[in-house]
């Protein structure tokens, strides 16, 4: 089966133009898992990560708020 996927966050990583980092929601419909994978391009190296969402979205940093927005919007947070 096939999965549906959204960019959510991208931004810079190096001097390089090419040095990107991107973040994408995934959810694999043959699995039933929503998931989020994490790629990253340099002149040196490359790679990918993917995360189970709810250890994503316990993380701090841009990325995981980019996430945070796209799937409630601006939110308040109680603590």
């Amino acid at each position: 089966m096939a999965t549906i996927e959204r960019e959510f966050y991208r931004e810079a990583r190096g001097p390089a133009p090419g040095d990107i980092d991107t973040w994408r929601l995934i959810f694999d419909q043959s699995s039933a898992r929503l998931l989020v994978c994490h790629e990253w391009q340099t002149e040196r190296h490359a790679g990918v990560d993917e995360f189970a969402i709810d250890d994503f979205l316990a993380e701090k940093g841009a990325a995981p708020q980019a996430l945070k927005v796209l799937l409630f919007g601006e939110a308040t947070v109680d603590v």
